[in-house]
């Protein structure tokens, strides 16, 4: 597998801004009433990196992410898992790492904003059932009577900003390559 010098670069570029949103709380988390006290912006970055430039450069912004949330919240992670640390890091970096891809694949289904909203809702979709999932089956029984409230407050503004974003970045973003195409 071979990765391009434009993957590198929307890569890097995706995963500087993911830790810049980590460490934004006030743009990064934006703040809601249960347990986590905060929904996430985090994973758009992802969601962009994959859509743009394919599964792998997703693949890497994920585990950005991954690394950004495990440095932040690991203790958390820790508790909900029971103490079990393969439970805790699979629940951090295995759904992370899956934003991009699963967007990438959902945004190539269709075409147009339909597309868009697909990647935006698929990919914040694995991350919060994934990182929820993990930890509902495999944590601690504590953390199946809060899940709930982080469910219902966290998922819907979690999709609402990624499609938000994902619609009008994905179309800008297509009609530059585009353009960069016909002028080459």
């Amino acid at each position: 597998m071979r990765i391009s010098t434009f993957q590198i670069a929307v890569a890097g570029i995706c995963g500087g801004l993911a830790i810049a949103l980590a460490y934004t709380p006030a743009v990064g988390y934006i703040t809601v009433p249960n347990l986590s006290q905060a929904a996430t912006t985090l994973h758009i970055p992802a969601l962009v990196a994959g859509v743009v430039a394919g599964p792998v450069a997703g693949l890497l912004v994920g585990l950005v992410l991954a690394f950004t949330s495990w440095f932040q919240f690991g203790g958390v992670f820790m508790q909900f898992a029971g103490g079990n640390p393969i439970v805790a890091l699979a629940a951090a970096f295995i759904p992370r790492a899956l934003i991009g891809v699963v967007a990438y694949y959902a945004y190539r289904l269709l075409r147009g904003p339909a597309a868009s909203i697909l990647a935006g809702f698929l990919g914040t979709t694995t991350n919060t059932a994934g990182v929820l999932g993990i930890l509902w089956f495999l944590g601690t029984p504590d953390f199946r009577t809060a899940v709930v409230p982080i469910i219902v407050l966290n998922y819907p503004v979690e999709v609402i900003f990624a499609v938000v974003v994902a619609v009008p970045v994905f179309a800008v973003l297509g009609r530059n390559r585009q353009l960069a195409a016909a002028r080459s």
